[in-house]
């Protein structure tokens, strides 16, 4: 065999050689980003999982804070409705009075109704008087007459 045959052999057998290595280094860096590839799929699908999972508490927590919401300005409404029947203080000052001025007014009313017995009395006793001497006088008068 010739010397340049031995070389072109020589050259073959280091490119299929080299071929062989980077071909198969080829294949394992794909196996390897297959692999990164997958495991970055499942974490990015655990992530979205999760964050499906937090976005419907969220939703949930923000619906119920919504409802709690719209159950607090129900109850506002019924409450601001029935205030305006109820009583207010003025009206109730005018309609009720305290027991202290409910005393106050009863002794009041005791004391106009002995000053008003006092008074009766005391024209009862006048109009004895009158009556005493209105017939004294026509007693007299009808005696003077009798006598003329």
């Amino acid at each position: 065999m010739e010397s340049w045959m031995i070389n072109i052999v020589i050259a073959l057998s280091g490119v299929v050689g080299t071929y062989a290595v980077l071909r198969f280094r080829v294949v394992r860096l794909e196996e390897d980003l297959k692999a990164h590839f997958m495991s970055d799929n499942r974490v990015r699908e655990k992530e979205e999982i999760t964050r499906e999972v937090i976005h419907k508490d969220f939703l949930e927590k923000l619906n119920t804070g919504f409802k709690r919401l719209d159950t607090t300005a129900d109850r506002v409404t019924v409450l601001e409705r029935d205030t305006s029947t109820h009583l207010t203080m003025p009206i109730a000052e005018d309609k009720f009075v305290s027991k202290g001025e409910l005393e106050l007014h009863l002794k009041n009313i005791e004391l106009k109704a002995d000053h008003t017995n006092k008074v009766v009395d005391s024209m009862s006793g006048k109009l004895d008087e009158l009556t005493i001497l209105l017939s004294t006088n026509i007693v007299k008068t009808l005696s003077a007459g009798a006598t003329n």
